[in-house]
């Protein structure tokens, strides 16, 4: 059973003539009917009665056009509008924490003004983000922090300070080595997460192995410790501005580093750069960044 027999068919149940069918698909009435005798072969079912030199759809019939007469229809969509397949489909995009606060609601407001292309978007550490590009689960992403798989394109767009701060309340010194940051109290994000890495990675250039009180997936669980004076964070400047600006928060030197992350848009080598995909990746590279509002 193929897609020419279904369109024969429903020719036929359309015009519930066989010769007029013939005379519209361009074809001789026999090769029409030899066409219904062969559906009828394979379905195992009268499709038409032949009645008074007329035919009606049989109650089999009837059914199989229902279903028939959709698949027809389906199918003409897909040849009238190929090219639409693309812009109609969701885009599925994969976003750092810090990346999705900061940067992705003013660059998905700048696609949506020049796409219709619905988009999900599923916030997750770098490293979850990369493993489902790999498995093709989401279609690029946003991610902070070095992609060292050579399987994945990366294009840097951005980039921010990560500052080590605390309450005005908490009792440590506003000014420490690395070694000495080691003692104090430190609310640090998971492991896995790109400030971490940054920070872990860091820390081991001096032979240090970072200890921390709190672990958190939350930044603003991170934040709200830190402003309790429960101890040290290591954050990104860009998500605790406010905060600074307002005495919420102070900034702990540490001598002698200074921890900056790059942002990349990152999709895998072998993706199709669908139109829509290929202008949020232009959007997002573009893309500066904005306060916290």
């Amino acid at each position: 059973m193929n897609l020419r027999q279904l369109s024969i068919f429903c020719a036929v149940c359309e015009e519930m003539s066989f010769t007029r069918a013939a005379k519209r698909l361009y074809m001789t009435q026999p090769a029409v009917s030899h066409v219904i005798a062969g559906l009828e072969r394979e379905t195992g079912c009268v499709l038409f009665d032949r009645i008074s030199r007329g035919i009606h759809l049989t109650g089999a019939g009837r059914a199989f056009y229902e279903k028939a007469a959709r698949i027809v229809e389906l199918m003409g969509d897909l040849e009238r509008s190929p090219g639409e397949l693309d812009f109609a489909s969701p885009l599925r995009i994969g976003s750092s924490i810090t990346i999705a606060n900061v940067f992705l609601p003013d660059i998905l407001h700048a696609f949506s003004a020049s796409f219709a292309t619905p988009v999900s978007v599923g916030v997750d550490t770098a490293r979850h983000n990369t493993e489902r590009l790999l498995a093709n689960e989401i279609d690029a992403a946003l991610i902070e922090g070095a992609v060292t798989d050579s399987r994945l394109v990366a294009r840097p767009f951005s980039s921010f300070t990560i500052a080590a701060v605390c309450a005005p309340s908490y009792p440590g010194p506003r000014s420490v080595s690395p070694t000495a940051l080691m003692r104090e109290t430190l609310l640090l994000r998971e492991k896995g997460s790109s400030v971490r890495e940054l920070f872990d990675s860091a820390m081991m250039l001096h032979g240090l192995v970072a200890k921390p009180a709190w672990t958190s997936v939350d930044s603003q669980a991170l934040v709200a410790a830190a402003k309790s004076g429960l101890g040290v964070s290591i954050l990104p400047e860009v998500l605790i501005e406010r905060e600074l600006a307002a005495g919420e928060l102070k900034r702990v030197h540490i001598r002698g580093m200074q921890l900056k992350n790059i942002n990349y848009t990152v999709y895998h080598k072998d993706k199709y750069l669908s139109p829509p995909l290929a202008g949020f990746l232009e959007i997002a590279g573009r893309s500066k960044g904005g306060a916290r509002r």
